[in-house]
């Protein structure tokens, strides 16, 4: 036999070992971040939507400081089209990355991603009236994460639209990635910031009281930065990683995912259960 076909025999598996690897890796977070994204929602849609029904809006501010403004009606009706929107497209928006979803209806994946897009692009429009009608509760500060991630989703929703009608769907995949990502900030924020408190025991970087403070000030630009940074390396090591790089991006994405089920799991027993 040829030392060359011996070192390809060779080499194959453990390349075809890696990709299964890195696969099984992200499906597994992907999995588990559905999972808290649709707690989340069911905690939006019971608490927002139960006391509206109650016609208790004044209790929106227990979460969401200045939600409900007496006699602000345009206002008002910005946080609750927000609320709703969100809801919306939390549960749409993993239906569009799931493979099958692709293959055995192409027809739901076209609409739920027209949907997806136009409704990820209203939303920020919406959250940005928000922001610098009412602020936010980090300050200026907050409303220029705030700010930035709204315009990182008009952003990679348009491009996202641009690449499937150009049916260039490699890109268009990933810009649909990265929308899905950032579309998520607030989402991260929460979980990130209950996996802080729960490893340190309590705050620690920021005020409580003043919701002020260093590491508010890094989760604030973090909560999509860094999630966009872990797509590009996976990105990346899928494309052009060797069998190295395809593992230890396997293992990171193992590590993160241990990460986010404990904030999913610090963020439901202590922020969102507790309020229903």
């Amino acid at each position: 036999m040829n030392t060359t076909d011996s070192g390809v025999r060779t080499a194959l598996p453990r390349k075809i070992g890696a990709d299964a690897l890195l696969n099984a890796a992200v499906k597994f977070w992907f999995l588990v971040a559905v999972l808290g994204q649709w707690i989340f929602v069911y905690y939006v849609s019971a608490f927002y939507g139960g006391t509206a029904l109650q016609g208790e809006f004044a209790r929106w501010n227990e979460v969401l400081p200045h939600g409900y403004v007496e006699g602000e009606t345009m206002g008002n009706l910005a946080v609750a089209l927000h609320i709703l929107l969100a809801v919306i497209i939390i549960v749409g928006g993993p239906l569009q990355l799931i493979p099958q979803t692709r293959t055995h209806a192409p027809s739901f994946h076209r609409w739920n991603g027209r949907l997806y897009v136009m409704l990820a692009f209203l939303i920020s429009v919406d959250g940005l009236y928000m922001v610098w009608t009412r602020g936010t509760i980090s300050g200026l500060v907050g409303d220029i994460s705030v700010s930035i991630n709204a315009v990182l989703i008009m952003l990679c929703a348009a491009l996202a639209w641009r690449y499937a009608v150009a049916k260039n769907f490699p890109v268009h995949r990933r810009w649909t990635l990265r929308l899905f990502l950032v579309v998520n900030g607030v989402w991260f924020f929460r979980i990130g910031l209950m996996f802080w408190l729960f490893v340190n025991g309590g705050p620690v970087g920021f005020d409580p009281e003043t919701f002020r403070g260093p590491f508010l000030t890094f989760l604030g630009f973090a909560q999509y930065l860094l999630p966009l940074a872990i797509l590009e390396l996976y990105l990346a090591a899928q494309r052009w990683g060797g069998t190295l790089g395809k593992t230890t991006m396997a293992i990171a994405l193992f590590v993160i995912t241990m990460v986010t089920g404990v904030g999913i799991f610090a963020a439901t027993t202590g922020m969102w259960l507790p309020r229903l």
